[in-house]
C-alpha cells in the first residue's frame, strides 16, 4: 500500500519511517529532512500532520494549500489528519473516507505520556529548583494529569491534584497524593512552586493568579482557551509557559510513531472483517 505523507514537522518524517518500516511504500512532499515528490493527480492514502491545518493550509513549511489537497482526493481516497475543522467536511464532500485521530484512543492517552515528559522538561529548563521536595499542583486530573501527576510523584515532588469530579479525587489519594478542589483551592495557592494545568476552561481567576507565589511557575497545557488568562500574566508579571504542542516539540520521534502506529491500527481494523 502507498502512503502520502504531506507537510507537517519532524513527527512526520518519523511517521513516514514508521508507515515504511511496517512494509509500505511512502512518498512525501514537505516533510522535513525528506525527499519532496509531486503529488500524482490522484492520491489513495494522504496523510496530513497531526494537527493538520492552519487555517486554510496543511501545517508546516511546506504550507500547501488544502483547496490544492482536495483536488487529489476522491471516493477512492482515505486521508488521516487530526482537528481537520471544516476541511473534514470539505474532504467528505469530495468523496474522501477521512479519519481524524484527535481524541480517539488509544492516540489521545498515548499522546499524553510525551506531553507529561515535555511539561517536567521544561519546569526543570526554566526553574533554578530541583522538583525533588517542591510543592507541584497539576489542575485536572484528565489523561494529562494522570500521567503528569504519577510521573512527578515519582521524582518525590510534593504534589497536590485539583479536580472536580469526587472519583477523580478518590482516585488521587488512592496514588498518594494531596487534593483540593479545582477553582477553590482551599488549600491555599501560595505555598506552590510550580502549577500545571491540563483543564480547557477558565479555572484560574485573576485574584488568584495574583495569589501565587512570585517565584511560582505556572505552565499552560491546555489547549485554547486554557484556564487562565495569559494577558493578565503578562501585565502582573506572573512567571508562565504556554507549552502546546509539547509532543512534537519535546519528543518528535515518539509522537511520530504513535501517530503512524494508530493509523496502522486503524488499517488493520478497516480491512478485519
Amino acid at each position: 500500500m502507498t502512503f502520502w505523507v504531506l507537510g507537517g514537522d519532524v513527527r512526520s518524517y518519523w511517521a513516514a519511517r514508521h508507515l515504511a518500516a511496517n512494509g509500505h511504500t511512502v512518498k512525501t512532499f514537505g516533510v522535513p529532512d525528506a525527499p519532496d515528490t509531486p503529488l500524482p493527480f490522484y492520491i489513495e492514502r494522504l496523510v496530513l500532520p497531526f494537527p493538520s491545518c492552519q487555517g486554510a493550509l496543511v501545517r508546516g513549511h511546506s504550507a500547501v494549500p488544502m483547496e490544492e489537497v482536495l483536488q487529489h482526493v476522491d471516493a477512492d481516497s482515505t486521508v488521516y489528519g487530526g482537528l481537520l475543522g471544516s476541511w473534514r467536511e470539505a474532504l467528505a464532500h469530495h468523496g474522501a473516507k477521512v479519519r481524524d485521530l484527535y481524541g480517539t484512543e488509544p492516540l489521545t492517552t498515548a499522546n499524553a505520556i510525551p506531553t507529561a515528559e515535555g511539561a517536567i522538561q521544561l519546569a526543570m529548563d526554566h526553574t533554578p529548583i530541583t522538583l525533588h521536595g517542591s510543592q507541584c499542583l497539576v489542575i485536572g486530573f484528565g489523561r494529562i494529569g494522570k500521567i503528569l501527576a504519577r510521573k512527578l510523584h515519582g521524582l518525590s515532588a510534593r504534589v497536590t491534584v485539583a479536580a472536580r469530579q469526587p472519583t477523580d479525587l478518590a482516585l488521587a489519594e488512592a496514588m498518594g497524593l494531596q487534593t483540593d478542589r479545582t477553582g477553590r483551592y482551599l488549600r491555599g495557592l501560595s505555598q506552590y512552586d510550580f502549577v500545571f494545568n491540563t483543564v480547557p476552561a477558565k479555572v484560574l481567576t485573576e485574584e488568584q493568579l495574583d495569589a501565587l507565589h512570585p517565584d511560582c511557575l505556572l505552565t499552560e497545557l491546555a489547549s485554547l482557551p486554557g484556564g487562565f488568562s495569559q494577558d493578565y500574566c503578562k501585565e502582573r508579571q506572573i512567571n508562565f509557559l504556554f507549552a502546546p504542542g509539547l509532543p512534537g516539540r519535546c519528543a518528535p520521534k515518539s509522537a511520530g510513531v504513535i501517530y503512524a502506529q494508530n493509523i496502522l491500527n486503524d488499517l488493520q481494523r478497516e480491512e478485519t472483517p
